[in-house]
């Protein structure tokens, strides 16, 4: 995750939880001000209530004029915030209305409060009470009530914001740190990752190594690095990568060392940290860590599958800046155990590699002793398959055939008249004419070489030179008659090849042609046993690369001579 992505994600974060503040401040906001006007309103209903009790005495008192006793009490009441107070009987009667002029209907009811318009005007906040059967309305002057109402709603949306304010700050703060966190250890375990990837897909043990040291030391802001690989059945450690992070430069080696850190790491199979002196090193890294007295902190982790170790990984940096903290040690110890693996199949690639090698060189030799064979029994085509097998290559890589495909065509070449081993020498060497059933034995050689070949694996590739190098262009060859595209491109190079090494080799029954005769030889069967296209590149070949050639003089073709171009 980069810091462009990581401040994206924390401003994305920050709008959306501003948008869910301010629509929580506004609701409690809202809230919290409609119930700081009922608060009011209800306390003013209480002491408008409390205020009309001093009339139960006068109301109720026996004897005399009742209206008269309201009006000496109520005129006594009338005193600010009270602006008017009126009084009825059971049966709606006004007994008693004295300040301002208030409707006669409409007036809240026992414990209940409204607004309403007096007479000058002026809104007044009127109360309900029931006085000893007798309704009483109290009126205040609104003014102070509604003034109360808005100081405290403002105290209220200040406190309030104050409130919003401070707890998204702290948890802005809270959420960068928790995400800092995250993204970091986030971003440590994509760079693991990212470099076990690549680690993993290599076969190349030095590529494996170069890798580990030059990581490890970036995951362990180290100065240096290396790595050596211990050998379990000798008990040698073997250095085989070294990392300078001043110059970037990873150095390559196959020699043997011995450190004490290494050797420890190595036979405990856990890490070990400490500090060395730097002299210690300088066989390893050279006069870079020359300084008197200046050591190094040194990390060194195993390497290690199971309970076998493979190898160490080391990385050093210098002791002033202080040794190496468990984070980082934990960080090239997961880089460790992701490179172990491709650590044992690398060596095992390498092994194999060797092994393989060995047996393409034992295979080729076969090959060589079989085409020695081959020569043995007819002496007069000695050194034919060899001479074939490099020119149709020649041919073939100019031609543009992929180099994969070149070791097939050059076995196809050195193999493509083994079939022969099973024609009759009487009809192999007969100096005359071959009648028709020892034209047909001489036929089957293509057939025979692709029986004798096919259950061999690692030549199949061999088999369309080895079963089509006698079919012709025109499809008048053998053994299928196949014409044109349909016969492979393989068997189509060797054809021109393989005809004219045949006419510029001596036999003993002719002398050989000269090149420029085998030349216009082959070009007079250009579009019928020859593919044009072919023939176009063996000329611009031969023009371009004139060492290729064979020199000979004029001779007479044998009829039965199956590797000369006119058969």
């Amino acid at each position: 995750m980069h810091r462009d992505s990581t401040i994206a994600v924390y401003l994305r974060f920050a709008g959306a939880s501003l948008a869910a503040f301010l629509v929580i401040s506004i609701t409690f906001g809202f809230i919290g001000i409609s119930l700081m006007r009922m608060a009011h309103e209800d306390a003013s209903t209480r002491a408008s209530v409390a205020y009309a009790a001093p009339l139960l005495g006068v109301l109720e008192a026996p004897g005399g004029d009742v209206a008269a006793r309201a009006a000496t009490a109520g005129a006594a009441m009338l005193a600010e915030p009270y602006r008017a107070v009126q009084v009825r009987s059971a049966d709606g009667t006004v007994v008693y209305a004295g300040g301002a002029s208030l409707p006669e209907r409409g007036l809240p009811g026992e414990g209940a409060s409204a607004k309403v318009k007096a007479s000058d005007g002026h809104t007044l906040f009127v109360t309900g009470a029931l006085v000893g059967g007798y309704s009483v309305a109290v009126a205040q002057d609104d003014a102070p009530i509604e003034a109360g109402v808005v100081r405290s709603q403002r105290a209220l949306a200040v406190l309030v914001a104050i409130f919003a304010v401070a707890a998204y700050v702290v948890l802005q703060v809270a959420y960068w740190f928790g995400v800092s966190g995250l993204v970091k250890t986030y971003r440590r375990l994509l760079h693991l990752y990212n470099r076990g990837d690549e680690i993993r897909s290599s076969l190349d043990l030095q590529e494996v190594v170069a890798h580990l040291s030059r990581d490890a030391t970036a995951l362990a802001r180290g100065e240096y690095g290396m790595v050596a690989l211990f050998d379990e059945a000798s008990g040698d450690m073997t250095l085989q990568a070294t990392y300078e992070d001043a110059v970037g430069a990873v150095g390559y080696h196959t020699r043997r060392i011995e450190e004490w850190y290494l050797r420890r790491c190595a036979a405990t199979n856990s890490p070990v940290a400490g500090t060395q002196p730097a002299a210690a090193y300088r066989q390893i890294f050279g006069p870079a860590l020359d300084g008197e007295g200046r050591m190094l902190a040194v990390m060194c982790v195993p390497i290690s599958m199971r309970d076998r170790t493979l190898g160490v990984l080391s990385v050093l940096r210098d002791a002033k800046r202080g040794g190496f903290a468990q984070e980082e040690i934990a960080s090239v110890e997961a880089l460790a155990n992701q490179g172990v693996m491709a650590v044992e199949q690398a060596q095992l690639f390498t092994k194999v590699r060797s092994h393989a090698d060995e047996i393409e060189l034992s295979y080729d030799a076969t090959l060589k002793a079989l085409m020695a064979a081959l020569d043995a029994k007819d002496e007069v085509t000695e050194g034919h398959c060899e001479r074939v097998a490099k020119l149709t290559v020649q041919l073939a890589r100019q031609m543009g055939i992929e180099d994969q495909a070149l070791v097939d065509i050059e076995r196809g070449a050195l193999l493509h008249d083994v079939g022969k081993i099973g024609v009759p020498d009487a009809v192999l060497k007969k100096p005359k004419a071959l009648n028709d059933l020892e034209w047909e034995a001489m036929r089957k050689h293509p057939l025979l070489a692709g029986l004798m070949v096919s259950k061999i694996g690692f030549l199949e590739g061999a088999l369309p030179i080895l079963l089509y190098h006698h079919e012709r262009y025109d499809g008048q060859g053998y053994p299928f008659g196949l014409a044109g595209d349909a016969i492979p491109l393989e068997a189509r190079v060797f054809m021109v090849i393989d005809a004219y090494d045949a006419m510029t080799s001596d036999r003993p029954y002719r002398a050989a042609m000269s090149h420029h005769e085998a030349m216009t030889e082959i070009a007079s069967h250009n579009g019928k046993q020859f593919d044009p296209d072919v023939v176009r590149a063996f000329a611009a070949l031969m023009s371009s690369r004139p060492e290729l050639r064979h020199a000979g003089g004029t001779r007479v073709l044998i009829e039965h001579d199956d590797d000369e171009a006119v058969a």
